[in-house]
């Protein structure tokens, strides 16, 4: 009876040690996403459900955030491991360039995918009597939320040609009350279109999207390392079926710390593009045919995380050298 009472509860305490096992092996995240306004912040969602589905060892939590200047501070400074990311601000914070991260390069963090190109709109009320960025010399405009990467872009490309509006420097929300009681001719947003913000400034004052043209646009992006050009193209909003606009563009993506090893960021890769491929398409309808991994190769200007190149390259992409990490492993 005695040796029978001792295995039970010899059973018992290896039980509570497995269970107790279990749960440590679970790492909770915090996924730092976009301002929940924004038309992006479905797909972070969807991709903190994408992890959680498919790679159970990690329960991801979604948290609304003041931009991806913001999300790029905070894992800088360790705050979160994984975030929503701009081509342009990677960049930045990478070499130690522009305004915000002048100086202080951080190398410790890694791209594991970009998903989205996202053209900065230049909005200005069609009854402003402006026709060009030119135009927007000395008038009231504003250059996109505060902080956010927008922002950075506009004030660097206007700074390389030599315009200098009459900033009005403020978030989203009064930027857009600013607009619609004519306090500013314009407002910047970033975003694949159509874009509500972009609907919302039009509803309260009719809108256009400045074109920039060819020879302005090599001179910003000389400037902007990190940026493209993109067109948004004829048919992209009702109010204004048949008017295109050549625009700065940047592209979203999801940025980690070196936490993560080689395996994680592969495993991570592959829930993504394709076991929970159907979660981000259906939450995020505008780019459910966007090609990720190509998209990710044209636009990465900084190294990608391992896990990333282990499966491009089984997949028979070619990842150009400067892409990748000094830590990756080639995989037989």
């Amino acid at each position: 009876m005695k040796k029978r009472l001792v295995a039970m509860l010899l059973a018992a305490l290896m039980l509570t040690c497995c269970f107790v096992q279990a749960a440590s092996a679970t790492t909770y995240l915090t996924m730092a996403a976009v301002a929940s306004s924004s038309g992006l912040f479905p797909y972070v969602v969807s991709i903190g459900k994408v992890l959680n589905t498919h790679c159970p060892e990690y329960n991801v939590t979604v948290s609304e955030s003041g931009g991806n200047v913001d999300n790029t501070k905070r894992l800088r400074a360790g705050e979160v491991k994984i975030a929503n990311s701009i081509s342009n601000t990677d960049y930045e914070s990478f070499t130690g360039t522009g305004t915000t991260f002048a100086g202080n390069p951080y190398e410790d963090f890694r791209i594991l995918w970009y998903y989205e190109k996202s053209p900065i709109q230049i909005c200005v009320a069609e009854d402003s009597g402006i026709n060009s960025i030119w135009d927007l010399e000395g008038k009231p405009f504003n250059p996109g939320g505060t902080g956010t990467a927008a922002s950075v872009v506009i004030h660097a490309a206007f700074d390389a040609l030599g315009i200098k509006p009459d900033y009005f420097e403020a978030g989203q929300a009064d930027a857009a009350d600013a607009y619609a009681n004519r306090q500013i001719v314009g407002a910047v947003k970033t975003g694949p279109t159509p874009d509500s913000y972009v609907m919302q400034l039009n509803a309260s004052r009719p809108v256009k999207i400045l074109d920039i043209s060819d020879e302005d646009m090599a001179k910003i992006l000389e400037a902007i390392p990190a940026c493209k050009s993109a067109v948004v193209a004829p048919g992209s909003y009702e109010f204004n079926p048949d008017y295109s606009a050549q625009c700065i563009s940047t592209y979203q993506g999801i940025q980690v710390s070196m936490d993560f090893t080689q395996e994680q960021g592969y495993q991570f890769f592959k829930a993504m593009w394709e076991d929970g491929k159907e979660i981000w398409q259906n939450a995020y309808p505008v780019g459910a045919n966007n090609d990720v991994p190509a998209m990710t190769l044209q636009a990465a200007a900084t190294p990608l995380h391992a896990g990333t190149v282990q499966y491009l390259v089984e997949k028979g992409y070619e990842v150009p050298a400067n892409l990748i990490p000094p830590e990756y492993v080639p995989v037989q």
